[in-house]
């Protein structure tokens, strides 16, 4: 949708607002494994471990980029996800490929010790949704272009881990679901480079703050730069060279109750607003998936649905560097207290053990189709 179009929209309709809807299902939504999209991993983690550390360091690992002759990134995008369904706080991860997701369940093992990591090969590949639930749902953008840095635990005001409050805003009723998702792609060496034909590079930005700041209409004159000016010239300097990722992250919440569903999707998402300011005032902002026609609402939403199952990547011009896209895709600790995680608690390798959740097989009904068109809420 045009900027134009969203305005005039939001002057007539107002702005979008978290609205759960049912979705028109005639049978449950059921994602059976054997159907999704490349490999999911299911992810038990042992509580000691260094949490957004081993992250970073995972992350690192599986930076892989590929490119086709003309330059291209040609890439795989995969995505790490946190699920609150049958009542217990869930981890996954999904790879586009199998050699992908051997390299993840070694990649892990060796991040984060004592864990364990197995394809998810019965059950379900999403949380079931019911014909007579409610679902609202969102995603995030970045509040200013991505060379400015989301906070993360290597910068200044990162005191706690987001996750801690993030995981309490998702335990709901044991009959709801919420489902946080993280699909990220290996960026080019070059993404601070900026675009061919514009002066919008690191080192453009970082220079036109240095420069100071045009103030006045009539008789402009020129503001020195801030202090506040040229500390975020410098942080966005260091991003140079760093290795990052293309990022989109989604948010869905389910429940029986239309209430109980927009609560926990508003609450999920503020959590993420909240906790990622930086000093250079860039930070997470939410988009609800909304229109003000129920119908389309209700397509909006079967889409953001849709993407999420299809683990689908699309361009938002949001980049995170490694440091930044840990703090947002990352296995926790037990820093955190949040109850009903599903941690593992023993030492051994990486069996699956006897204590393992074991998912029962699914009842056998066909998967209702789910349109992926444009979506007016996230045009």
């Amino acid at each position: 949708m045009s900027t134009i179009a969203s305005r005039m929209n939001r002057a007539l309709f107002g702005s979008p607002g978290y609205v759960a809807t049912t979705l028109g299902l005639d049978e449950p939504y059921i994602q059976h494994p054997e159907s999704a999209p490349g490999v999911l991993l299911r992810i038990r983690p042992y509580k000691e471990n260094q949490g957004v550390v081993d992250g970073a360091g995972l992350l690192q690992s599986v930076h892989d980029v590929t490119t086709n002759f003309r330059g291209k990134n040609t890439s795989d995008h995969h995505s790490f996800e946190v699920w609150f369904d049958e009542g217990k706080i869930k981890f996954y991860m999904h790879a586009a490929t199998a050699s992908a997701a051997d390299k993840f369940r070694r990649r892990v093992g060796n991040s984060y010790a004592n864990s364990e990591v197995f394809p998810v090969e019965d059950g379900y590949a999403f949380p079931v949704i019911e014909p007579d639930e409610y679902v609202a749902g969102a995603w995030m953008e970045m509040a200013k272009m991505p060379y400015y840095p989301i906070r993360h635990h290597n910068a200044e005001g990162w005191e706690t881990d987001p996750y801690g409050e993030i995981t309490s805003e998702m335990l709901s009723t044991d009959d709801s679901k919420v489902v946080t998702q993280v699909v990220f792609r290996p960026a080019k060496e070059s993404w601070t480079d900026g675009d061919r034909f514009k002066r919008n590079s690191v080192d453009d930005l970082a220079h036109a703050l240095r420069q100071g700041t045009s103030v006045g209409w009539l008789d402009p004159t020129v503001r020195p730069a801030s202090a506040k000016d040229t500390q975020a010239a410098k942080t966005i300097e260091e991003q140079r060279g760093e290795q990052a990722f293309h990022v989109n992250v989604r948010i869905l919440a389910v429940s029986p109750s239309a209430d109980e569903a927009e609560a926990r999707a508003r609450g999920v998402a503020g959590m993420f607003r909240k906790y990622y300011n930086a000093v250079t005032e860039q930070g997470l902002d939410d988009i609800p998936v909304w229109h003000h026609r129920e119908t389309l609402r209700v397509r909006s939403l079967r889409n953001h649905l849709q993407r999420m199952c299809d683990r689908e990547w699309i361009d938002r011009r949001m980049i995170m560097t490694v440091d930044e896209l840990a703090g947002v895709a990352h296995i926790p600790n037990d820093e955190i207290e949040t109850p009903k995680i599903d941690w593992r608690y023993t030492q051994r390798g990486d069996r699956i053990p006897a204590d393992a959740d074991r998912f029962d097989a699914a009842p056998d009904f066909e998967e209702p189709t789910v349109s992926v068109g444009d979506d007016p809420a996230e045009g």
